[in-house]
């Protein structure tokens, strides 16, 4: 209801009215509630009279959404009751309005435009690809599965995604030749949002597997890190930021090994962005003298673990050599030492000049002596049944044990190798080529590779990133395009909730999110939806994002196509 005021023979009259829709043309039309008569005659009895009207209006508007809200209460409760009463083995829908919180950074990170872009001036692509995209991103972040049972379970949004099956698939190879471009735009939009940091970056590499055996030029039989050895595999080379948000990735043949990913990475990272000061925090499985040199080639700086055990005879001297250690506390010791390691590549001689920084922690020491203790035992065992011994000898279990070829094959157990490795219990090496770094610092970045750690568990666990159930190049590319774009989405979502000091895990999000949902129900005609109660997480995380609530029951917001609502 509004006053309106209105000339009628050059006269302005007032009166209230209602808007409502005439039932037979669906056409809008207005409906006089009650006349005052002239405005003139009105405000000489009463020269507030226009005010104390519009004042009325609004408590009559006021007391009117209040009757409808009970009615429609009346009637939701009467629905429920009676189809409670009926013996029908079909329930309301229940649907996931949470995933509207992706939806949200989804929007924020203008990935619609992007792909509306991408797809008009790069592909004759009729159907809009956002939309499977869309879905495919946001079941892997809530509802991970196969490309089929995900367009099979879309209706569990409380959104509509019209496409088909084949969209989905077709989607994938669309996603391969964009793959680069949308790590750009997804950097150039994350940079925007926040204060990124990409002077510190952090790189490892895993793999992951088929179920299958069929070999291509991407799937391959190599080391797998899930322990499958008996599935083809492809290798991911992952950078992240120092706030554990990815930067970029790489996919390589199943059987390439760790220290041959790192040069097209960084080389790739380099050409596209610009970089050209950058700290690489990397595992020792990169640490090799080729990748060293590669790194300053490019200018790039690292912190990389040092294997003290199969370093050089002199870095193990340094490592024992007791002077130049400083205590912080009786169970920790540091020490900063210059380290020179050179090799022969391509006829030539290459000297690298480094900083060594040797750690030694009592804790360490005796999780190296419970890790030791078991190899013993497993050793010993070897050398007391040789029928064990070559179906060991692959599963590490011959470090102890030693064989002779000069007394007949004899197999003993090698208390030397044993005594020179306690000796470095409790080491540890962090090779290093900055030398304007302290030492705390170089630990303070050692210790964030958890980060990526974390990424690559989230990506297999949280998001189901394999197995993989398509077999095409393009496809996997595309697959893993969707992986890598929803652990961006949940790890720029996590980095805003620890902006308000709220550390929730990846998986007490997912739970909050899965259980925010709503029952839709049909009455009077009017698709009606009563919300379910969702975890406390749930209302921290819209806090986090400005976004509001949905009312205990009502109807969609049919202007914006959704339920979550920004607030004002």
């Amino acid at each position: 209801m509004q006053l309106q005021i209105f000339k009628n023979r050059g006269k302005d009259y007032v009166r209230i009215v209602e808007s409502y829709r005439d039932p037979k043309t669906k056409k809008p039309k207005l409906r006089v509630i009650e006349s005052f008569g002239s405005k003139e005659k009105l405000l000489a009895k009463n020269p507030n009279a226009i005010q104390e009207l519009q004042e009325k209006v609004q408590k009559m508007n006021a007391e009117k959404n209040e009757s409808n809200a009970l009615i429609l209460s009346q009637r939701i409760q009467h629905f429920i009751e009676s189809e409670i009463s009926r013996s029908s083995s079909n329930g309301a829908p229940v649907q996931n309005y949470g995933f509207e919180v992706y939806r949200y950074l989804w929007d924020e990170l203008k990935l619609d435009y992007f792909f509306q872009y991408r797809q008009k001036r790069d592909t004759e692509i009729e159907f809009q690809t956002h939309i499977p995209i869309s879905l495919m991103t946001f079941s892997r972040l809530l509802f991970p599965s196969s490309k089929l049972n995900t367009f099979e379970g879309k209706d569990r949004f409380a959104h509509e995604f019209p496409c088909e099956l084949k969209h989905l698939y077709r989607s994938l190879s669309f996603l391969a030749s964009q793959k680069n471009r949308l790590e750009e735009h997804l950097n150039k939009q994350i940079a925007k949002k926040l204060n990124r940091n990409l002077a510190v970056a952090f790189y490892d590499v895993t793999t992951y597997y088929f179920e299958s055996v069929s070999v291509d030029t991407l799937k391959k039989f190599g080391f797998s890190k899930d322990n499958k050895v008996n599935q083809v595999q492809v290798v991911m080379g992952l950078l992240i930021d120092d706030h554990g948000i990815p930067v970029s990735y790489e996919l390589f043949p199943g059987n390439t090994n760790d220290f041959k990913t790192l040069e097209p990475a960084l080389k790739r990272l380099k050409e596209q962005y610009g970089i050209t000061k950058l700290i690489i925090v990397a595992d020792r499985g990169l640490n090799s003298k080729r990748n060293l040199l590669l790194l300053k080639s490019l200018g790039f700086e690292y912190i990389m673990a040092y294997k003290i055990r199969s370093g050089s005879k002199k870095a193990k001297e340094m490592v024992l050599d007791e002077s130049g250690y400083t205590y912080t506390s009786p169970e920790f010791k540091w020490k900063k030492i210059d380290f020179q390691s050179s090799f022969r590549a391509d006829g030539k001689t290459h000297k690298i000049n480094d900083h060594l920084l040797i750690t030694w922690s009592l804790k360490r020491q005796q999780k190296d002596r419970k890790d030791r203790e078991r190899i013993v035992e497993k050793s010993k065992r070897l050398v007391e049944s040789k029928s064990q011994m070559k179906a060991e000898m692959k599963k590490g279990g011959k470090k102890y044990v030693q064989l002779s070829l000069w007394e007949d094959n004899q197999i003993t157990f090698n208390e030397k190798q044993l005594e020179i490795d306690k000796q470095f219990d409790g080491y540890y090496g962090i090779q290093y080529s900055d030398s304007s770094l302290t030492p705390e610092q170089v630990l303070n970045a050692y210790h964030g590779l958890w980060k990526i750690e974390e990424s690559f568990r989230v990506l297999k666990s949280n998001f189901e990133a394999r197995p993989i159930y398509v077999w095409t190049e393009e496809s996997i590319q595309g697959h893993f395009v969707i992986c890598y774009l929803a652990l961006v989405i949940q790890r720029l979502l996590e980095y805003y909730l620890h902006q308000k000091g709220k550390n929730y895990s990846t998986e007490k999000i997912q739970d909050a999110i899965r259980s925010a949902t709503i029952t839709k129900l049909n009455v009077d005609e009017r698709e009606i939806f009563i919300k379910n109660k969702a975890d406390d997480v749930f209302s921290d995380i819209l806090s986090t994002l400005h976004l509001k609530d949905i009312p205990a029951y009502g109807q969609k917001d049919k202007r914006t196509n959704a339920y979550l609502q920004i607030k004002k």
